[in-house]
């Protein structure tokens, strides 16, 4: 590095290392690896650029663009909050005003993707100051390979946001100080830089930080103060005073110069690092996530290879002064081992050499052997390693700075030890095996290394294994940013204020609706991503108002009067909760529902509750074109957001959970119609039918006669999910639903496999980690629930029925199958058999085989029976055209059977049919064999009964 000492710097220069260079080192390579080198650069740089093409998710890029805009047309940065209703006239010290003008004047000409590009082309940028910030002598490879994997994690937060410039920015920064012991004028750069930086981001004030890490390694090194270097000194203080007194070159003086020290206090509260996931440090996110994460891994990875990159150059170093200071035998040219010995008659004494004259070039070669090396320990380097390693640990979002320099000082270190290295074998060598020992080979591994990487990443496996769910994109992520739902959020008859959960949506808000200055026209909202505006005592208010919410706490309905009855916006994926209570509440209403986010407001407005009030009931037997989810993404995010709704009013508000689990079901189906295969479709189909009619408690169904009533929607869930489980066969959420569909209906023998699988899944999330410790305290429970294997022999059938009872009695359904299979050919078992076993299957999941047991069937008393029993294989399936069929031919046979009315009643319900499911639940009804099958009839009946005659 070139903060080398000058003693160093002129060892450099030694015969030794010059022969080197010509030979094998970098920096005299033959022209064919110096264009080695740049391809091996190119491809870095390709691979950093492939990283960050994905689409658009961060939601803070709204109200930038909206701040952006508004700096454009008015010419004015802003110095009080005008977005909020809460904070309104409070300072607000926007130091990011730089990159939001480059954001809105690129999203004018190019929208997102040419925001994309541009972040792709920073990024790169950067890195390419990085990756050739070395000297002549350090072999480009080395760089490369020691950087992939802080590359890597860089790429977590290749954001179009602020620290994208920063990054720029803290790049040049170590560029410079790379060269400046040699290029001390270079240091001028910085005061230019560190405006644009105190301009554009708070993390500026590293900058000055890691200047002052290069000055305090500078001062203490051996003869730093004397000779040639006051010069030396005099250009780089005076830099670095201007680079400080450029901290004071923004809109806000003094207070914008400071203000990294009051964001620092404000972040590090734990109002926000307990709720807000980037804000979490390390050790946190491995409580709440564990550590069997990729990004994590990657994360540790990177810190494990920079302590590395110090402690074996160290080791080698120590080795070879050891080495150095043993005695050793000579090797003559010729490879004789006597030739150095001294001969006889030719002693050390006889040529006039003493025993202190033989120790003394010994002690020269240990000295020579330490100073050779051409690398030392680096203050500059330990401080930057030490420091960012240290920040990353105080949050998640901090990886971006950590991966830059942590990665570069890591290139410096492993490149230095490399090229001094190659130097001193080169030393005395041919041109040719010089050159072999820095040569082809091990240019050829990195090149493999970036080809394999470029591959995973362009595939989509890197992606997969991080668990990120990102692809190569480069606009908007789809179905992620609610649009339309916050446009009509702030239509002229909703109210002026507007509240969200989560707090990223306010940003999209704010982008079609806020004030364009203060006190002028625009609607405002309670709280936005700006958490430095925001403070923690608000959001800290933010979060109870929600808390209370969810908990449906007394009260809850007034703190809302008391903020005005602000529009609510709630996103489905993670605050359905509280969506689910505002539509369970008497005075808060649903005027808005589409796949991504669903709008409330107040009854007190009459006007908006009137025209927009969503309607489940009828978007499911009226289809609407304008509500309609298009195409399958939308169809799988709309059926998604239903099912968490239901979620939530499955067991406690039937009459909300109906409607909505019709929709759901209608969405998911038209998915598996569109793709058979879909992964999504079958899983929200068996998530829904799971939660439409629960077990109160758990119950053995399989061991019980039919009953539509209770058994329905458990076979149909169970057949979906495994259906789910056959196509993705360790994905998590399909996998724990089918454990509950087992679990339910206390089904051991299925269970215990799954749990096992279960168990070996790596978690990716809190919940997941939560949900297996559960698990896997539940796999011992279920191992003594199944007892010892069961007997496989019987000596007649009265010890056969006890076998199948004592089976039945400890959850083992399948082998009560088998066994039932063989001791009775179709033909010829009784029907109470075939019954039995059709059962078995269904609530297995596998109606084709229960379709098979009852086809095969030779006496079937009650013919009707088997065809209402046929119809729940196809219904099973999703077949409702056939299952419509067998159900009326049994109902032709057996006018009063409960079981064909009511499950034709379901099957006109699930297609929309209002009319004919109507009719069919009144029939039932009327036939209805006990008063909980009359009930549930009835609710049919009175959930259609609106739409019946239309």
């Amino acid at each position: 590095m070139s903060t080398d000492s000058p003693p160093q710097a002129k060892l450099r220069s030694s015969p030794a290392t010059d022969k080197g260079r010509t030979a094998g080192a970098p920096g005299g390579s033959s022209w064919g690896l110096r264009l080695f080198d740049v391809a091996l650069v190119g491809l870095f740089l390709a691979l950093a650029f492939l990283l960050g093409v994905f689409p658009l998710k961060d939601t803070d890029f709204f109200w930038h663009l909206r701040t952006g805009d508004l700096i454009r047309k008015t010419g004015q940065i802003p110095r009080i909050d005008f977005y909020t209703f809460t904070r309104d006239g409070t300072p607000w010290i926007d130091l990011h005003w730089m990159f939001q003008v480059g954001v809105s004047w690129i999203y004018e000409r190019g929208g997102v993707p040419a925001l994309t590009l541009a972040k792709c082309v920073i990024t790169c940028a950067a890195l390419l100051l990085l990756i050739t910030a070395r000297r002549r002598t350090w072999p480009v490879w080395t760089m490369i390979l020691a950087w992939i994997p802080a590359l890597l994690v860089l790429s977590g937060r290749m954001y179009v946001r602020p620290e994208t410039l920063s990054l720029f920015y803290l790049s040049i920064y170590l560029a410079v100080l790379c060269r400046w012991d040699r290029r001390p004028w270079l240091a001028w750069l910085l005061p230019f830089v560190q405006v644009a930086w105190v301009n554009s981001h708070g993390l500026f004030v590293l900058g000055p930080i890691v200047l002052g890490f290069g000055l305090l390694d500078a001062a203490l090194r051996s003869r730093s103060f004397g000779g040639d270097r006051k010069r030396w000194w005099a250009i780089a203080m005076s830099a670095s005073a201007a680079t400080g007194l450029a901290c004071l070159l923004n809109p806000y003086g003094i207070h914008g110069a400071l203000y990294p020290l009051e964001l620092a206090s404000t972040m590090n509260n734990p109002v926000f690092t307990d709720s807000i996931a980037e804000l979490q440090s390390i050790p946190r996110f491995i409580m709440l996530a564990g550590i069997w994460v990729l990004p994590l891994q990657l994360h540790f990875a990177t810190i494990a290879l920079g302590a590395l990159s110090f402690l074996i150059p160290i080791v080698a170093i120590a080795a070879a002064r050891v080495r150095a200071t043993l005695p050793s035998r000579s090797i003559d040219g010729n490879g004789d081992p006597s030739a150095g010995k001294p001969r006889k008659g030719n002693s050390l004494k006889a040529s006039g050499k003493t025993g202190d004259a033989r120790r003394k070039p010994r002690r020269k070669q240990a000295a020579v052997g330490a100073d050779e090396t051409g690398w030392r320990i680096s203050l500059l380097r330990l401080l930057l390693f030490a420091a960012f390693t240290m920040l990353s640990f105080r949050a998640t979002r901090n990886s971006h700075q950590f991966a830059a320099v942590v990665g570069t000082v890591t290139a410096w270190n492993f490149a230095e030890w490399v090229g001094a290295r190659n130097a001193r074998r080169s030393a005395g060598k041919s041109d040719a095996s010089a050159s072999d020992s820095d040569g082809i080979r091990p240019r050829l591994v990195a090149l493999v290394a970036l080809i394999l990487l470029v591959f995973a990443v362009g595939s989509g496996q890197f992606y997969s294994w991080t668990g990120e769910g990102r692809q190569i994109g480069w606009g908007e992520e789809p179905l992620w940013f609610p649009h339309a739902a916050s446009r009509f959020a702030g239509g002229p008859e909703m109210p002026d204020r507007f509240l969200s959960y989560h707090n990223g949506l306010a940003s999209v808000f704010l982008y079609y609706h806020s004030p364009e200055r203060p006190g002028g026209p625009g609607k405002t909202v309670f709280t936005d991503p700006r958490l430095e505006v925001t403070g923690p005592e608000l959001y800290a208010r933010y979060k109870d108002i929600q808390t209370r919410i969810n908990g449906e706490q007394a009260g809850w309905q007034g703190d809302l009067d008391a903020i005005g009855r602000p529009t609510i916006m709630v996103d489905h994926q993670d605050n359905s909760q509280t969506g689910a209570v505002l539509l369970g509440s008497d005075r808060w209403r649903c005027v808005w529902f589409d796949e991504l986010a669903a709008v409330f407001v107040h009854d007190s407005y009459k006007a908006a509750v009137a025209a927009r009030q969503v309607d489940f009931g009828a978007r499911h037997f009226r289809p609407d074109a304008a509500f309609e989810p298009h195409g399958v993404p939308a169809l799988i995010a709309a059926a998604k957001g239903l099912r968490n709704y239901v979620n939530f009013h499955s067991m406690s508000r039937g009459d909300l959970a109906r409607p909505m689990i019709w929709l759901g079901l209608d969405y998911a189906r038209r998915v598996v119609e569109a793709v058979p295969d879909s992964l999504e479709g079958w899983k929200t189909i068996g998530l829904i039918e799971m939660l439409r009619d629960p077990l109160l408690q758990p119950t053995p169904r399989f061991r019980l006669p039919f009953d539509p009533i209770f058994d329905l929607s458990p076979i149909r869930s169970t057949y979906a999910l495994k259906r789910a489980v056959e196509i993705a066969p360790r994905d998590f959420l399909s996998l724990i639903g089918l454990q509950s569909c087992y679990q339910d209906r206390l089904l051991f023998e299925p269970l215990a496999p799954l749990l096992d699988e279960i168990v070996t899944l790596r978690p990716i999330n809190p919940h997941q980690v939560g949900q297996q410790i559960r698990t896997d305290a539940l796999r011992n429970e279920v191992r003594q629930r199944l007892g010892p294997a069961p007997a496989t022999t019987w000596r007649n059938l009265g010890e056969l029925d006890q076998m199948v009872e004592d089976q039945l009695a400890h959850g083992r359904a399948e082998s009560v199958a088998k066994l039932l299979e063989r001791a009775y050919t179709p033909e010829q078992a009784p029907w109470e058999t075939v019954e039995r076993l059709a059962n078995l299957y269904l609530h297995l999941g596998d109606p084709a085989q229960a379709r098979a047991t009852l086809t095969k069937a030779g006496a079937v008393p009650r013919p009707a029976v088997r065809d209402a029993r046929l119809a729940v294989c196809e219904l099973a399936q999703g077949r409702f055209a056939e299952a419509r069929q067998l159900y009326q031919q049994a109902i032709a046979q057996e006018p009063n059977l409960f079981e064909a009315r009511y499950g034709l009643a379901v099957v006109e319900q699930d297609a929309g049919r209002a009319g004919a499911a109507y009719e069919q639940a009144l029939a039932a009804v009327d036939c209805a064999p006990s008063d909980a099958a009359r009930v549930s009839a009835r609710a049919i009946a009175s959930a259609v009964g609106r739409f019946a005659g239309e």
